[in-house]
């Protein structure tokens, strides 16, 4: 009941707005007309004519300002600087686009009923869509930090919940079963097992902090992650790293690269029956580092970024974090194999490694098969 009484309410504030705001363009264009401020000579009759006529045009504009802005939040949700420009021109141009229109019907209707010049309606016309542009794009901006500050304050424990828990846990039970196994048959061979399965548990818990970690740290757990996949699936999967030596120093956030490895071993290797390659590679682009993990398996349904990101996946929470940590300049696009990020290189003095102190690793070996 409080909603329905809300919506009349708000209903009413905007008929009283729309009313308003057209008597006054109709007065205003009424005093622009041959009589002008002499009150002698004004009538009536075509002051209320020059009154209804103005509140037609706010109406129909406001009307079709509301149309574009649901339409565009449909299809067009802000989620860039680019976006927001776009919120503020589409209202604008239909705000003209409709000035334009009715003005010429009306013209064309009433003849020298409507004797108002045209430059002066251009005038009138250019004015209204200004402000409905600058408008509808002050609201977009708004909705834009808005969602950022909320993305920032309210998702983060979310994601990084979502990162801890979901990070690895088809290979955490699988090899806690092969360590079953080996227990009882080799228990020589299950502790190093277990070791490797320690390692990348404590790697991924350590993920809670906010500090950034060194892109070889990264790698190293990847290659935990990777040799205990591999121990599961034998010579079905293998798995390539391209990384220059020069990036290795480069400070990354924690879990910014295993769960890109691990969509590609569920959902490349895993939907495939026979052997599949993984191959993860580091480019510098300028002053940016880009990661691509590529497979052989069949690839995205889509390679529409918002699309996927919609869907809540691994990959969105992924892109929300280096989000966090770089703003807007991080970049994550879908390939048709496999998925790209890109961010900028900051000071590497900033990374830290697993025990506070300053990192230095040597380039990691080849997983082994």
């Amino acid at each position: 009941m409080s909603t329905l009484v809300s919506s009349i309410a708000d209903g009413l504030r905007r008929a009283g707005f729309v009313f308003l705001i057209g008597a006054v363009a109709g007065l205003a264009v009424y005093v622009s007309g041959p009589g002008g401020f002499e009150f002698s000579s004004w009538s009536p009759v075509v002051l209320g004519n020059s009154v209804l006529v103005g509140v037609l045009y706010v109406a129909v504009i406001d009307a079709t300002t509301r149309i574009i802005q649901i339409v565009m939040e449909a299809f067009v949700p802000v989620q860039s600087e680019g976006d927001i420009v776009l919120h503020a021109l589409a209202p604008a141009g239909g705000t003209l686009l409709i000035f334009l229109g009715l003005t010429a019907g009306l013209k064309a209707l009433l003849g020298t009923a409507f004797p108002t010049s045209w430059i002066l309606l251009l005038g009138i016309g250019t004015g209204a869509a200004l402000i409905v542009g600058g408008s509808t794009g002050v609201q977009a901006l708004q909705a834009y930090y808005r969602r950022d500050r909320q993305d920032h304050a309210e998702g983060w424990e979310a994601r990084m919940r979502r990162l801890r828990t979901q990070c690895c846990p088809p290979v955490l039970f699988e090899t806690l079963d092969l360590a079953q196994t080996l227990l009882d048959q080799k228990p020589e061979a299950a502790r190093p097992l277990l070791h490797q399965l320690q390692s990348l548990l404590t790697y991924r818990r350590q993920a809670a902090g906010d500090e950034l970690v060194p892109l070889s740290d990264e790698i190293e757990a990847a290659l935990w992650y990777v040799e205990l996949v591999q121990m599961q699936s034998g010579d079905d999967l293998e798995v390539g790293f391209d990384v220059p030596d020069s990036l290795l120093s480069v400070p990354v956030p924690r879990l910014t690269l295993i769960p890109l490895l691990e969509n590609a071993v569920e959902h490349g290797a895993g939907k495939l029956n026979e052997p599949c390659t993984i191959t993860i590679t580091g480019r510098h682009d300028d002053d940016r580092l880009c990661l691509a993990v590529l497979d052989t398996g069949p690839g995205f349904d889509t390679t529409d970024p918002d699309t996927v990101l919609r869907r809540g996946s691994g990959i969105a929470d992924l892109y929300a974090r280096l989000r966090s940590h770089f703003g807007n300049k991080a970049e994550l696009s879908l390939l048709p194999q496999g998925v790209l990020w890109c961010a900028p290189i900051t000071d590497s003095a900033t990374a830290s490694s697993p025990t506070g102190a300053p990192a230095s690793r040597t380039t990691p070996s080849a997983p082994s098969d």
